[in-house]
């Protein structure tokens, strides 16, 4: 068995658990991104995929933060207070997946384990105005994130603009208030990821209230309705295969191990 297929084997285990939890205590959640298309076009992972992402309404996304906790299986990385991004991540204990990132401090020796990233869907503004800040207050919170986690990028320009909205960390919260404020509006048409993406799709609300079970990996999993208008919107002809040349597995890890902790590794 290779390392990509050991991968996704870990991976589904945490969903599974995961799936459990959230049935359990009546979350709602979507698979998302790649994860999402691997479930329509694949019925399972994208075979050279080497993560897995979920989404969720910010109103379930916060419900399964205050709920969840971490325990002799799993730890759960908060946003911005285990991890400087504005998504979690929930790391298997007890194994690596070190990536190749020089963190800053004090994000040197956060867990590092096997994990799945869970994004907050947040209600878009109707209003015009409101709806162009959201996305470009949350465009220089992500790329604030990744240069205060130590994100290195050849692209000059991605350079300059992650340094440029360095300047702006002493408004993060504000902006951050700001582009998830609209939850508590009940007159809303659209969620969307905001830190998940550069790109921001907005979602049907229809999408997201009304969930249904699909099949990934021999499994059922909750997945929004109109999976492939969503998809049509984030990948365009998302039915087509890419290139042979693009579909290289490759894992995103310097140090992959499912037996070992990342701890370890960090001596």
């Amino acid at each position: 068995m290779d390392n990509l297929e050991e991968l996704h084997k870990s991976l589904l285990k945490i969903l599974d658990d995961f799936d459990i939890f959230c049935r359990e205590n009546n979350i709602e959640y979507s698979l998302a991104y790649g994860t999402l298309l691997g479930a329509v076009r694949h019925k399972g992972f994208i075979p050279w995929d080497d993560d897995l992402d979920v989404m969720m309404t910010r109103e379930n996304y916060n419900k399964f933060l205050s709920l969840f906790k971490n325990n002799e299986k799993y730890t759960l990385q908060k946003e911005q207070i285990d991890y400087p991004l504005y998504f979690s991540k929930l790391r298997k204990n007890r194994t690596a997946f070190i990536e190749n990132i020089k963190y800053r401090k004090p994000y040197r020796n956060i867990h590092q384990g096997v994990f799945i990233d869970i994004f907050p869907a947040d209600k878009v503004s109707k209003n015009s105005v409101s709806r162009l800040l959201q996305i470009f207050f949350s465009n220089i919170l992500i790329s604030q994130s990744l240069f205060l986690r130590g994100y290195q990028t050849k692209n000059i320009l991605k350079h300059l603009f992650m340094f440029a909205s360095s300047l702006f960390v002493p408004c993060r919260k504000a902006m951050f208030r700001f582009t998830e404020k609209f939850n508590f509006d009940s007159d809303y048409d659209y969620y969307c990821c905001f830190f998940g993406e550069t790109k921001k799709i907005f979602i049907n609300r229809d999408w997201m209230n009304f969930l249904e079970r699909r099949e990934f990996n021999g499994g059922g999993y909750t997945c929004m309705t109109n999976p492939e208008k969503y998809l049509e919107l984030a990948y365009g002809d998302w039915k087509q295969l890419p290139s042979e040349e693009e579909r290289i597995a490759k894992l995103h890890a310097r140090i992959f191990d499912l037996h070992k902790s990342y701890e370890e590794f960090l001596k």
